[in-house]
């Protein structure tokens, strides 16, 4: 569901076929980080996702009542260190133009933001 709706919001921004793609990537990898690390696989945790579009620039927030984001996962792993997964962030920032976490009282928020190629920064 949220696949298809990214896909849609981001069709009516003005992105391309491969932007579309890209993006709504980023935004599953990020609700995957989520549901894995904040609420460590319970079914029982919120999400709630927005969207914004101005003046070219599309933001998306997701915001969760989960376990405090600890800073250190939101560094890479070493590139040629092999293993599965730890690479979501790292996918994000390469896709979106900007990558936020904070943490606003019992909130976690992941922005994530992408500009028309005419709007980049």
């Amino acid at each position: 569901m949220v696949r298809a709706m990214m896909q849609e919001i981001c069709r009516q921004c003005g992105f391309s076929e491969m932007e579309r793609s890209e993006i709504t990537l980023a935004v599953d990898e990020a609700l995957s980080n989520v549901i894995k690390h904040s609420y460590k696989g319970s079914p029982e945790g919120v999400v709630w996702l927005s969207c914004a579009a101005d003046d070219g620039c599309l933001e998306i927030v997701l915001r969760d009542q989960g376990e405090a984001i600890d800073p250190k996962c939101l560094e890479p792993p070493p590139p040629d260190e092999i293993r599965i997964g730890g690479r979501g962030i790292f996918l994000m920032r390469e896709i979106m133009d900007e990558v936020r976490f904070e943490r606003e009282g019992e909130q976690n928020l992941v922005r994530l933001r992408k500009y028309a190629k005419a709007q980049a920064r």
